[in-house]
């Protein structure tokens, strides 16, 4: 296989000795100038000229303002114009930028093809306008296609409520006090049926709150949804928050579904729960609380050397919660008076 690098060198050598020899021979660069000037002198008498037949494309969007409606599926979204006009104008016209050609579907009749319903546009409607927007020098021939079908579908609504997308971060000592608040809660959405009818709630774009210290209302973007329009486009979120304390609190341990022919002593008799509460909270002492062994789950002919410990009743205004021992000593005695 040939050396890649070889045949490059020799490539580049050649070329610097075929460019060295071509500045020795001035014969050879007058005549590339001459070549390159009568090339430019024919391309600008060839585009002088005003009697050149092209096809130019056009681009077009569709309006519909109907309420109950929605532009959805194939469209054709570009005209053929067929126009006479100079070749400079043409050039003009293929190298500028154009702002698409809006027809409104509004008023335009209605019909159904098979399954489809749709708007009818003939484009002769537009010779008058589309001219208005060409070179003046330029002359409409023919408009392709003919004729335009906007393929329709009902347009639904509904509300749907709104769910908030965002990572909570608190400064040290500083915690929610209380639930996150969204106005408005929820929004109505319109779009194809097949989507609306899915659509469980709309989110909020994606945020990140960091060392919060105090009570935050923000002004949040949703998240645009394809097809879907939404009456409206930002929400106000409010993240209450305030400093916490620690609190600790010993509760109890009791037993669940056990026989009224034993009773439990469990070593220790009581477990330490630890909580954070937020300082304008009311602190709960142990009668909050319930710690307990639960028999139903255990098998007296087959018991465990340890028991475990669960939490069956805390308050709900508290976090963080944990306690400790999970798993206790225990002994089963029979009651004295069975």
């Amino acid at each position: 296989m040939v050396d890649i690098k070889e045949l490059f060198n020799k490539y580049y050598h050649l070329s610097i000795k075929w460019t060295k020899e071509l500045r020795k021979n001035k014969n050879v660069l007058m005549f590339l100038l001459f070549l390159f000037l009568s090339t430019c002198f024919w391309v600008i008498n060839a585009l002088s000229k005003d009697d050149y037949t092209a096809s130019l494309t056009y681009p077009v969007r569709y309006a519909n303002s109907r309420s109950n409606e929605l532009i959805k599926g194939e469209l054709n979204r570009k005209l053929s114009l067929k126009v006479r006009a100079g070749g400079f104008s043409i050039l003009s016209y293929q190298v500028k930028d154009r702002s698409d050609f809006e027809i409104d579907i509004t008023h335009k009749q209605r019909i159904r093809i098979g399954e489809r319903q749709g708007a009818l546009v003939a484009t002769s409607d537009y010779v008058s306008e589309l001219t208005n927007n060409l070179a003046n020098d330029m002359e409409l021939i023919d408009i392709s296609p003919d004729t335009l079908f906007i393929p329709l579908i009902e347009k639904v609504s509904k509300k749907v409520p709104v769910s908030l997308d965002a990572s909570l971060k608190f400064d040290q000592q500083m915690q929610l006090s209380g639930d996150v608040s969204i106005l408005p809660d929820s929004i109505e959405v319109s779009g194809p049926e097949d989507l609306i009818d899915t659509l469980r709630s709309v989110f909020t774009k994606s945020i990140v709150f960091e060392k919060l210290k105090d009570t935050l209302v923000r002004n949040v973007a949703l998240k645009e949804l394809d097809q879907v329009e939404m009456s409206e486009s930002r929400v106000v979120v409010s993240v209450p928050v305030e400093p916490f304390t620690e609190v600790s609190v010993r509760v109890p341990i009791e037993a669940s579904n056990l026989s009224d022919s034993l009773l439990l002593k469990s070593f220790p008799s009581e477990v330490k729960v630890s909580y954070r509460i937020g300082l304008s909270r009311k602190v709960h002492s142990e009668v909050d609380f319930s710690a307990i062994v639960d028999f139903s789950e255990l098998s007296l002919s087959n018991m465990p050397a340890r028991l475990k410990v669960k939490l069956s009743k805390q308050p709900e205004d508290i976090s963080y919660v944990s306690y400790s021992p999970v798993f206790i000593e225990y002994l089963l005695e029979k009651q004295s008076n069975q």
